[in-house]
C-alpha cells in the first residue's frame, strides 16, 4: 500500500487587520485564485498571510457566489526578515522576475531595482509602473509559494546617483563585482546591509569607482561569469545566511 501524500496546504494573502470576530473574508483576486483555479472547497483548512509577517491558519466556512469566509483557527506573528537588502539593475523583464521571486524566496527585505550604463532601455512612465506592479505581484507568488509572512518591499527605480547616495545608511554594502574580494568579510554585521547587483555586462569602471567611494566594497561571488539573476540569488543568499547563523 502507497504511503499518502501530505496534504498541500494552500496560501493566501490578506490584508493586514483583516480578522473580524475571528472570521476573515476573502474576495477579490484573491477569492478567484482560491476557488474559481485552486478549486478550495468548504471545511478546507488554508493559510493567510498579511504580508508584514501575520500568518493565519484558518478553515473554509462558507463558499459565496463572489467571497469566501474563513474561520480563524490561529494567528502568530512570525520574526521579521534579516536587514538584507538587494539592488538589482533593471534588465528584462523575465530575468528580473526570477530575480524578485528567487530574493522573495531566500527572505530580503526590500529590492531597489536601479537603472545603470547597461541596463536595457529606459521605458515611458507607465511602462516602468507597470513593471514594477508586475515585480510586486511576482513577490507576493513567490510568499504564497514559498510560506513567508513578509512580502518584500519593491522600491521606485533609483538611479545609479541615488542608489549611491544610500549606501551611507547602511552598516555594510557589497558590490558584486568578480574582480572583487573572494567573500564577504566576516560576521556579524552591525547593522542592515545591503547588496548590489548590475545589470547584464556589469558595472562601467566609473560606476564601479562611484558605488565604491560611497562605501560599497566589491566582492566576488566566484570564478564563473554568474547571469545577473544567478548573482542576485548568490548574493542575498550568502548575506542572510550571515545573519541566520550568529
Amino acid at each position: 500500500m502507497r504511503p499518502r501524500r501530505p496534504v498541500k496546504i494552500r496560501y493566501f494573502i490578506v490584508s493586514p487587520g483583516a480578522e473580524r470576530d475571528g472570521r476573515i473574508v476573502l474576495d477579490g483576486p484573491e477569492f478567484h485564485h482560491g476557488v474559481r483555479v485552486s478549486r478550495v472547497r468548504d471545511g478546507e483548512s488554508v493559510r493567510l498571510i498579511d504580508g508584514r509577517g501575520g500568518l493565519y491558519d484558518a478553515r473554509v466556512v462558507r463558499i459565496e457566489s463572489d467571497r469566501a469566509v474563513l474561520r480563524v483557527l490561529s494567528f502568530a506573528q512570525t520574526p521579521p526578515p534579516p536587514p538584507v537588502d538587494i539592488a538589482l539593475g533593471f534588465i528584462k523583464a523575465p530575468r528580473l522576475d526570477i530575480a524578485v521571486e528567487k530574493c522573495t524566496e531566500i527572505g530580503v527585505r526590500t529590492i531597489i531595482p536601479f537603472r545603470s550604463e547597461r541596463c536595457v532601455r529606459r521605458g515611458e512612465a507607465g511602462e516602468e509602473a507597470a513593471a514594477l506592479d508586475r515585480l510586486r505581484r511576482k513577490a507576493v507568488a513567490s510568499c504564497k509559494q514559498s510560506g513567508r509572512a513578509h512580502v518584500p518591499a519593491i522600491e521606485s527605480v533609483e538611479s545609479l546617483d541615488g542608489l549611491a547616495g544610500r549606501i551611507a545608511s547602511y552598516a555594510r554594502a557589497f558590490l558584486a563585482d568578480q574582480s572583487g574580494a573572494a567573500s564577504t568579510p566576516p560576521s556579524p554585521f552591525p547593522g542592515a546591509v545591503l547588496g548590489i547587483v548590475g545589470p547584464e555586462g556589469g558595472f562601467s569602471a566609473p560606476e564601479i569607482e562611484r558605488l565604491a567611494a560611497a562605501g560599497a566594497v566589491p566582492v566576488s561571488l566566484g570564478a564563473a561569469r554568474l547571469r545577473a539573476e544567478t548573482a542576485a540569488i548568490c548574493l542575498s543568499f550568502k548575506l542572510a545566511e550571515e545573519f541566520r547563523t550568529r
